[in-house]
């Protein structure tokens, strides 16, 4: 028992002890007996205290809250499996101003240090009483006025009592202060709560450190130690001086025992990991709150009814579902909403009428009382347990007798077919806090809607967790008799309800963006989310829903070279359309995928390298576009972006909306365009170490593309695929397919070189035709030829260069860009129009590139420009004149960098020196332009 160990604190015996009901054998007249035993057993039942469970351990922000008087299940304990907390509990009432604070980090950090020992994690509960003085484990509550001064305190006391050397790992291990909430009986707020502190010694921090107590020095003594463990459901001082072994001879063997414990520690952890699990919740939420219609736009339900409990602040956002579904009734038995609760919260947001349950007893025609209630204009927001005309709430140990009749008037009002629409409507019951009563007045509601519904059809139950779920469960099946997991939904949070249930809208689908969470749940990403997830680019289940793009354009771009955009996948879905070509090889990289999600590595590596051209990056980016409902898909923007703000933002990917839960689903992070594997892996460990610690399934699966000319040049990894130049035969079919439907639609699908290139399998005599073609007229005099020869120079060189459009503006054209629109790329080059592309760069800001459609495009354009008699060394010359030029027009003439070493990236061997050190200087005037992102050159690869 906590009170009865070396260092408890006895409460002083002013109190006197609390009895929850009187006996029969108490001092009563003769007269009175009969009366008071009457009284006596009416007591009993009344005021039984009721069993409750601790709040969820390592937590914060969950909604549970005790009721005073109630009885914690969980008794004062030493360690268990060392992962289940001990226990130890501290009324707190008896102290002063001056001592609280002093008796409060004191209790905390012998609790702290004694676990700490035994590696066992724990929670110390302040406000909950034990005997003599108190029933063990009595939630009694007290006040604190200002809750910042403990997390200060016992951060100062941390810093103070332990060596200095593990004053980091103390405050690793010592969990801020938690204070929850005290109820009265009535449900309704009291000034009271519980404080808890939670003990995690993790192997990781404390290996094989013991952890000694060092006592405030006082005048003229010196400090002592202590060395504390937990010893059953006591904190015990080793070096503390007793008749039963000789001095130090425990305190040496529990040391030298330490490196066991440890071992004991980490088995229990890895015993203990747990493992994201999916679950299908989303898609039978889905069904049952459309009736099998899957979209809210075309329900079978025609109205809702929502009844609930006691909410709490924290759960508002994400009850915006509630709004949405417009229901006809709320019957709300929180008698604290109106004040501070569901109903203010929503009163905002829609029009809401209250009513108290008596207002719906059939007094008079059906219809006038449904005029009076204004029931088929605004929701009517029926209070049941009072909060509103001076209603007192009832225990709930009254409310049967006192509100119960009324409640079951308005149940009946609603059944009625006159009323609400025959087997067209459901009642949702939204339990926002759990039910553990049997004599709650959610379990009698539950009876008499099953009553007058004849059976569970018309009703659905929706908790956020399992252990609120089990416990409606028993007390449903206990009721009625029945078992309704069936029509329960309780392994989604709150958050993936709302986010599940606002998809089902067309309407949210077109003006929000939805995450995936498994097994169709959905939660909203927040835009102000998504802009803080600035190194990523996230594609979300209902990408491009709702948008406005122009198809003809975007598709002619994507054939004639340029990289491919989720609108590209998602026009390859509509009505009518053809799908977009499918490669072979992405059925076995999504199976690959899908099956690397069960492996224990938090960051798990996939290689698809490919040959430049042949369409690689459109094969990865196609492999997310499928998986976008099973994963939380992105792609890296900007591989200069520091690996550390990477992973912070994936990992925030991975957990949002999940804070203080399991994710449920995997991250897919595309990244491309990486040259050097070595960044790769080092990527991989730095998200590794971001992930959760506590989760032994795959939490992130890096899909990395890279360009590589040949299998035999593939980095050999456990998961690694190669796509070549070749084409099979139903892919060729596909191709053929797609060009008969493109033409159709474009006026300039000849000129769609990338799609024909592939559609050719990347034969050599394509190239030279198109290159010989389009090059006759070409002279090097002419600004366009010289442009087109230094883009042609780079990609030869380096893998895939490209220059800022806006630099080509102002070289091939020098008069002022247009106030109202902008050049487009095709107008400023001409008839070599067909042999650049432009790309979308999305990095600190978005910009326009230029560059060759294709590597091989490239080549055959420099073999042509030999015959024009134009040699590599007029070339770099040329990018020398385009600097001069360009700095000539830079309004900011500051001295460039003589310096490049900020040009980090490796450039295919044999790339001139001249050529090297004009691309370098071309760089270096990008950085000093006005507008960096308008002018800014992508580095070399």
């Amino acid at each position: 028992m906590a009170d009865q160990g070396p260092i408890k604190h006895e409460e002083e015996n002013t109190l006197l002890r609390m009895k929850p009901w009187p006996h029969e054998g108490e001092n009563v007249h003769d007269n009175d007996r009969d009366h008071q035993m009457k009284k006596d057993k009416q007591t009993n039942s009344d005021n039984q205290p009721r069993v409750c469970k601790p709040y969820p351990f390592e937590q914060y922000h969950n909604s549970y809250r005790y009721i005073i008087n109630n009885i914690l299940d969980i008794p004062e304990s030493g360690p268990l499996n060392l992962i289940e907390p001990c226990h130890e509990y501290k009324a707190f009432i008896n102290t002063t101003a001056e001592t609280k604070m002093d008796k409060f980090t004191a209790e905390v950090v012998r609790f702290a240090a004694a676990c700490m020992n035994s590696r066992t994690n724990g929670t110390i509960h302040f406000g909950v009483g034990d005997k003599p003085n108190f029933t063990h484990g009595q939630v009694l509550g007290v006040i604190v006025e200002d809750k910042e001064i403990y997390g200060d305190g016992l951060k100062f006391a941390i810093n103070r009592s332990f060596e200095h050397k593990y004053k980091q790992a103390a405050q690793m291990c010592i969990k801020p202060p938690r204070f929850v909430t005290v109820l009265n009986n009535n449900e309704t707020s009291s000034d009271k709560c519980v404080i808890e502190v939670d003990i995690v010694p993790s192997s990781t921090i404390c290996e094989e450190n013991i952890y000694h107590i060092i006592e405030p020095v006082k005048k003229k003594t010196k400090s002592s130690k202590q060395f504390f463990i937990r010893d059953g459901s006591s904190s015990r001082d080793l070096l503390a001086p007793n008749t039963f072994t000789k001095p130090m001879v425990e305190y040496m063997r529990f040391v030298e025992n330490m490196p066991k414990q440890l071992q004991l520690r980490k088995q229990s952890e890895e015993k203990h990991l747990s493992v994201i699990k999916s679950s299908t919740q989303g898609s039978r939420l889905s069904q049952m709150i459309t009736g099998r219609t899957i979209s809210l736009d075309k329900s079978h339900f025609e109205q809702y009814v929502i009844v609930t409990n006691k909410s709490h602040s924290s759960q508002f956002e994400s009850l915006g579902f509630l709004v949405e579904l417009n229901p006809t009734a709320v019957l709300d038995f929180d008698p604290e909403s109106a004040k501070q609760g569901l109903q203010r919260h929503l009163d905002v947001k829609s029009t809401i009428n209250a009513h108290l349950p008596g207002q719906y007893k059939i007094t008079e025609g059906v219809e006038e009382i449904a005029n009076k209630l204004k029931l088929t204009r605004n929701t009517s927001w029926v209070f049941c347990n009072g909060g509103i005309e001076n209603e007192v709430p009832s225990d709930i140990q009254q409310w049967l007798m006192e509100k119960g009749a009324s409640v079951r008037d308005v149940i009946s009002f609603l059944c009625r077919k006159d009323v609400l629409p025959n087997k067209r409507f459901l009642v949702i019951f939204l339990l926002l806090s759990t039910v553990s009563d049997k004599m709650d007045p959610l379990v009698e509601t539950f009876s008499t809607f099953w009553q007058e519904l004849r059976g569970t059809d018309q009703i659905l139950c929706v908790c956020d967790n399992e252990n609120a779920f089990t416990s409606w469960k028993d007390l449903i099946e206990a009721r009625c008799g029945i078992d309704i997991s069936g029509r329960c939904i309780y392994e989604l949070s709150f958050a993936e309800v709302n986010g599940t249930i606002l998809s089902l809208f067309s309407k949210n689908r077109r003006a929000s963006r939805f995450l995936p969470c498994g097994g169709g749940s959905r939660v909203l990403l927040e835009k102000e989310v998504e802009r803080s997830l600035n190194t990523l680019d996230v594609l979300c289940v209902n990408q491009c829903e709702g948008g406005n793009e122009d198809k003809i354009a975007i598709e002619e771009n994507f054939y004639k070279g340029g990289k491919p955009s989720w609108w590209n996948f998602y026009f390859s879905e509509e009505p009518g359309s053809s799908q977009l070509i499918r490669r072979y090889i992405i059925i076995l990289i999504s199976n690959t995928i899908l099956d690397i999600r069960f492996q224990t590595r938090p960051c798990v590596l996939l290689n698809l390298m490919h040959v430049p051209g042949c369409g690689g990056t459109t094969l990865a980016m196609h492999t997310l576009w499928n998986l976008r409902d099973r994963f939380r898909c992105a792609v890296l923007k900007d591989r200069n972006a520091e690996f550390s703000e990477v992973a912070n933002q994936v990992v925030r990917l991975l957990t949002y909306d999940h804070e203080e839960q399991l994710p449920r689903v995997p991250v897919l992070l595309m990244i491309d365009d990486f040259d050097d594997m070595e960044k790769v892996f080092d990527l991989q460990q730095v998200i590794e170490k971001e992930c959760k610690t506590n989760i032994k399934s795959t939490q992130v699966i890096l899909l990395n593309c890279m360009r590589s000319e040949s299998p035999e040049q593939t980095e050999i990894t456990e998961h690694a695929f190669f796509l070549g130049n070749d084409i099979s035969e139903k892919e060729q079919i596909q191709f053929e397919n797609k060009l008969v439907e493109v033409e159709k639609t474009s006026k300039i699908a000849k000129t769609f070189y990338e799609f024909m290139i592939t559609k050719n399998n990347l034969k050599p005599e394509y190239f030279q035709d198109v290159v010989r073609n389009t090059l006759r007229s070409f002279s090097i005099n002419q600004k366009q030829s010289q442009l087109l020869a230094i883009l042609t120079l780079l990609n030869v060189y380096s893998k895939d260069a490209a220059l800022p459009f806006s630099l080509c503006e102002k070289f091939l054209s020098p008069s002022p860009k247009p106030i109202c629109g902008t050049d487009r790329p095709e107008e400023l080059f001409g008839k070599f129009s067909n042999l650049i592309c432009s790309i979308t760069v999305k990095s600190d800001g978005q910009y326009e590139e230029v560059k060759m459609i294709h590597p091989n495009i490239a080549k055959c354009c420099l073999q042509e420009l030999r015959s024009h008699k134009t040699t590599e060394d007029e070339i770099a010359d040329l990018l020398h004149q385009i600097a001069d030029e360009l700095y000539e027009r830079t309004e900011n003439k500051r001295k460039l960098s003589q310096e490049d070493h900020t040009l980090k990236h490796s450039v295919e061997e044999g790339f001139p020196l001249h050529l090297f050190q004009a691309f370098t200087r071309l760089q270096n005037l990008c950085k000093v332009c006005n507008n960096w992102n308008e002018t800014r050159t992508r580095p070399l690869r």
